[in-house]
This record gives C-alpha cells, structure tokens and sequence, in this order.
C-alpha cells in the first residue's frame, strides 16, 4: 500500500490538502469554551422572605417547598439552608439525568406549592446549573471622575447610570450571538416619594386620605371597548396609568370649588430605594454586568464583539467609564499560546535532533509539515463531533503533540537508514514505512489504552475528562495516519528535488563528526559497561527502585498544583449586625490598606441580584473581594495584610 501511494504522490498530496483546507476552516468555526459543555446535575431554589426570622421562613415556606420537591424524578438528594430574610434548597440528581426536564418538573412543584404558602410570598426562584454559567469577565460601569466616597455621591447620576445600564447596555450586549445573558447586580432602584406639607394641607382643607384617594382614582385602566361605525369596527382603549413623575405632579384635588395639583401641596421627588448590597470597581460604586457566553461559541469573536460595544459606547457617553474584571479568558489564551509555543519547540527541537542524529536538514521540514497537517486534520474530528475548544481538551492535545513529533521522527529515522544501506529514495520510503507500521499502530493503541478509562469515569470528573481522552486519541490515530501516508510521499518529493540537490548539496547534506565520533561512541562505551558490570547494573536498578518508593512516600501530595497566580478572591463574614454603609466602609479601608500593591480591586458588597448565584445568598453583613496585584510574588504579601485589616476592623 505505501508503495501505491508513493507512486500517486499528487493524489495523497491533494486528498491531504483537502483536509487540511476543511480542518482549518472548522478550526476558526470551533467554539472556544474555558470548561466543555456539562450540565451539572444540580438545582438551585432560592427563597426570599423579606424581614422574616430564619424559623418562621423554614416553617411557612421551605417546610412545605421540600414536601413538594422530595416528587421530583430521579432525585439523589436535597438539602437546605435557612437564614433570616432568605433560604436555598439544592437538588441533586443523578448524573446522566435531563435537567431541563428536571428544571420543567422543579418548577411544575414550585407552582402547585404555592396554594400552600403565604399569600405574600414571592414566588421561589429556580437556577438551573451549567459549566458553562460560569462568567467569562465582568462588565463594571462606574461615572467618570474621583471615587466618591458614601457620603458624597451623587445618587441621581448614579440612578441615572443604573437605567442607562439595564435599559441600554444590558440589552444591546444580550443581542451579541456570542452572548447567553448579562447577568447583573448594583442595580438601585427607583421609588416616587411623596412628602406632603402638612401646613398647606391644613390651609386647603385636605387630608392624607384625599391624596391616597387621588392618586388612586388618576391610576387607573379601565381597558377597552369596541365602537361601530357602520361596516367597521374599532376597539379604543383607554389608559390613565400614571407613568413619570409628572403626571403625579399635575393631579388635580378639588375642594370646596378650589382645585389643587399635587405639586402645590406636597414635594415630588424621585428616591433610590433602600438598598442592602451593592458593587465596587476601584474604589467607585459600579453596576456590574458578568458576561455568560453561548456555549457553541467562539471566545475570541465573544471579545472582539464585547470591545466593539464598549468603545462605541465610551466614544458616545464620555461621563461612564467601562473597566472589565475578573477576566477568566486569560486562562484559556494561555493554553492557546503554550499549544503554539509547544509547536515552536517542537520545530527547535526537531530541527536539533535531525542535525545531530540525522545530519540532514531537509528532515526537519518533513517532520514539520507532517506535524502541522495532523494538528489541523484533528480539528476537524472535533468538529464532527461537536467538541470545543477547552482548557481540557486542548490539555489533551498538547500531550498528543509530543507523540505526534515521536512517530515521524521513528518514520523519518528508519527511511533514513534504509538509504544508507544503498536503497533508492522510493525504495527506502516503502521499506522503511512498512517496517513500522505495525510498531506504531501497537504503540499508539497501548498509549490510547491508557486514556480509555478515563471515558468510563462516572460523574462529573468522566464528563471533563473525556475530552482530554478524545483529543489524545483523535491526535494520536490522525499522526499515526498522516506518518504512514503522508510523511513517506512528503520524503520522496523533498529528497528528489533537482534544483536543491544540486545548487545546496552542503547545506541539504553534511557529515556529522559529533554524531559519528561521540555520540555513538558514548552509546557503545556505556552499553559494554553495563554488560562488563551485570551484577553491580542490577543491584544499582533495585536500589533506583528502593529509592523511588521511599521518595513516592516523602513527595507532597495535593489535590491542586501549586501555580503562580496574581489574583484571589475572598469572601468576609463580619459576624456583627451591620448595616451596609457600615460594611462599604471597612471595605473600603481594607482597599486603602492594599492600594499599593493591588492593580484591580473589586467587591461585592452585602445582598446581590445576580440571577445565576448558586451559592447562598449573602447578607447585608457579608462581602466578597477580588484583588489583582501587580507581580505574582505580592498575592501572599497582599493576602496576609488583608487578613490583618480585617482582624483589626472587627
């Protein structure tokens, strides 16, 4: 076979080409996720019970919620945690389970559990959890200027800014096609407050009842009704909602033949409402938008199009600054680039090997375009099989890039020999192909053996570990292919070249004396050592083996390697019934405290409205603070003296 394909090089070289051409186009087509698209079976209730203690929220509402819940199909478990003003319930399932059938048949209990509870209780709120949730960045809006500090902010520009961003910025970023949701929180919202004056209500003989009772009568919608006019027909619908401030204003009270507007007896203003959490972004209150991406998506375009949007909007309303943190891309652009650097090396690598063992340069342009065809055919299986570019799967890749480099060096080597024996170049090419065919294919079956298992995992560590499996697999079949096809009709062409050949016949081809008169020198001298001392080689590997298992059991064991890292969040409990302000302030001093060395410093101050929070509800007396420091080397420095502020703030 490798003779017929030797003999039809243009036929393998265009087949060949034809896939590299489709790799590349699904390459860029491929979604570009940090974590592979798992649904994690799991969902979140959160319960809400404004100024309700922690018993009468379990016995009125929670109590009866897990009756309800406890007939969910396939449920595995359930547990709930109460506090005062809020509760959570988790539902686990077993893995493998639907969840968004089992979100359907969550909420199908929800709605008939709510005959049971308070008349006043609002309705629970259902979160169904996903790898995928997890945001790509976060989106702070903040006003331009110095940071303000609680006291003098200005409340209407930042009420102003709330509207602006849920309004404007939230919708036209959920309209991106990279974008799933914008999630929110710092949002304030507004509430009309009304503050009568007493004395002019005295003096037009008026009371509070006959405001309650005019703004009643003037909010109203009594709805449609239908008019005919001969052959036509035409519903008119009648509205009297009071909508802006304004049309408070202008309602008109009579009194004794005297007609009032509400705005000559009382003072109408606009007021955020009383709020227990908000978001920090460098010192400044921000409202925050954490960015979710589509999970069949690429992250690059997700970012292209999110600068787009926010320099266009910078460009157009100069007074907000738009500042984006806790970016969890960097992470996967670094997997990105340690693929490309491995690639690089790789080169080096070969380029070095084929001048010291082989004394030949033209190898290392073989070996090299072998490589990059199978890199970018792989691509193309992922794509088949709607796979996505992740921190796991591009893990996967990257171990099987090594072997990729080790099956055409075997191929090219043993071409190599089979000329120095005095074969043709296509003779050599065929002998020396055929002759490792079944060497490779054994050796990557038993290395693919060892990724087999990782597919039978159960849970959730088999659903992400399969797709380092997948890509070592498909890179390891598509290289072993691409060595025994390719790379021989690749040899042929390149050591058949005239014109090289003859103008560069130095350059192509050299002796090598290092290889000749040292390298396999040393080689033979320390094999005739070894058999020369059998007994002392055999007693020196069973030591090596002594040694290696009492070091096994001396190595440090973790769960996680210890990486350098810039960045970290924590979370603070005050353990003291503090009210918000209170708590924005000692977390701006410990801000203060670490402005040194911190590049980026953000918080989450009190209760927060992000929709897809699984973790428990905070309180107004909790926080959560993310610190980004300079060097890597500040993050232990940085961490200790935020311990210390926050021991000395209690």
């Amino acid at each position: 076979m490798i003779k017929f394909l030797i003999q039809r090089p243009i036929a393998v070289l265009m087949a060949f080409t034809a896939c590299f051409m489709v790799g590349l186009a699904t390459y860029f087509t491929l979604p570009v996720s940090l974590l592979p698209d798992i649904a994690i079976p799991e969902i979140t209730v959160h319960v809400s019970g404004r100024d309700a203690s922690a018993r009468e929220l379990e016995n009125t509402i929670v109590h009866p919620l897990r009756l309800q819940l406890m007939q969910v199909s396939h449920l595995s478990g359930m547990e709930s945690e109460t506090r005062d003003g809020s509760a959570i319930v988790r539902l686990r399932f077993d893995f493998g389970t639907n969840t968004n059938l089992a979100f359907i048949e969550v909420n199908e209990k929800i709605d008939a559990a709510m005959n049971y509870l308070p008349r006043e209780a609002e309705r629970p709120r259902v979160v169904k959890a996903s790898a995928t949730d997890i945001p790509v960045f976060c989106l702070n809006l903040t006003l331009k200027g110095e940071a303000q500090n609680a006291e003098n902010e200005d409340e209407e520009a930042f009420l102003n800014l709330c509207e602006f961003a849920e309004t404007v910025i939230k919708r036209r970023i959920e309209q991106l096609p990279e974008v799933a949701m914008a999630d929110m929180t710092g949002i304030v919202s507004q509430q009309l407050r009304i503050t009568p004056d007493m004395k002019k209500l005295d003096l037009a003989g008026l009371s509070l009842q006959d405001i309650e009772t005019a703004l009643a009568d003037n909010n109203v919608e009594p709805g449609s009704m239908t008019v005919r006019d001969g052959y036509y027909e035409y519903n008119i619908r009648f509205s009297a909602l009071l909508r802006t401030p304004d049309d408070v204003k202008n309602i008109y009270l009579h009194r004794d033949e005297r007609i009032f507007q509400l705005k000559d007896i009382a003072d109408v203003s606009v007021t955020p409402v009383k709020t227990t959490g908000l978001s920090l972004s460098n010192g400044k209150r921000a409202v925050t938008l954490a960015v979710i991406k589509q999970a069949d998506e690429n992250m690059n375009k997700l970012k292209k199009s999110l600068r787009e949007v926010t320099d266009y909007f910078s460009a157009t309303y100069p007074d907000v600054e738009f500042n984006i943190s806790r970016n969890q891309t960097e992470l996967l652009d670094y997997t990105i680039s340690n693929l490309r650097q491995n690639l690089t090396l790789g080169f080096i690598f070969i380029f070095i090997v084929a001048v010291l063992f082989l004394g030949d340069a033209k190898s290392p342009f073989v070996i090299g375009v072998s490589m990059i065809v199978s890199i970018i055919v792989s691509f193309l299986f992922f794509y088949l099989f709607n796979m996505s570019l992740n921190i796991i799967s591009l893990s996967g890749l990257i171990l099987a890039l090594g072997m990729m480099i080790d099956s055409s060096i075997i191929v090219t080597e043993n071409i190599s020999q089979y000329r120095q024996k005095g074969f043709s170049v296509e003779e050599s090419c065929a002998l020396g192909t055929t002759e490792v065919i079944t060497p490779m294919l054994s050796s990557t079956l038993t290395t693919i053996a060892v990724f087999v298992p990782l597919v039978f995992m159960s849970g959730i560590a088999g659903a992400i570990f399969y797709d380092q499996a997948f890509a070592v697999t498909v890179g390891l079949f598509v290289s072993y292919i691409t060595g025994i096809m390719l790379l021989p009709v690749l040899y042929k062409l390149v050591y058949t070249m005239p014109p090289l050949k003859h103008r560069f016949p130095k350059l192509m081809k050299f002796s090598n004396p290092f290889k000749e008169h040292t390298l396999d020198r040393f080689y033979d001298a320390g094999v005739n050592f070894i058999f020369r001392h059998k007994t002392a080689s055999i007693l020196s590997i069973i030591a090596s083996l002594v040694m290696c298992v009492w070091l096994f059991r001396e190595i440090p064991k973790s769960r996680m390697p210890e990486i350098d890292r810039n960045e970290v969040v924590t979370n603070i409990e005050w353990n003291e019934n503090i009210h918000i302000d209170e708590n924005r302030k000692r977390v701006e001093s410990l801000f203060k405290s670490m402005a040194t060395d911190t590049r980026e410093y953000t918080a989450y101050v009190g209760t927060q409205q992000f929709l897809l929070n699984r973790e428990h509800e905070r309180s107004v007396s909790e926080s959560e603070l993310y610190f980004r420091t300079n060097e890597t080397s500040a993050i232990r420095s940085t961490v200790n003296r935020k311990r210390n502020a926050t021991i000395s703030l209690r």
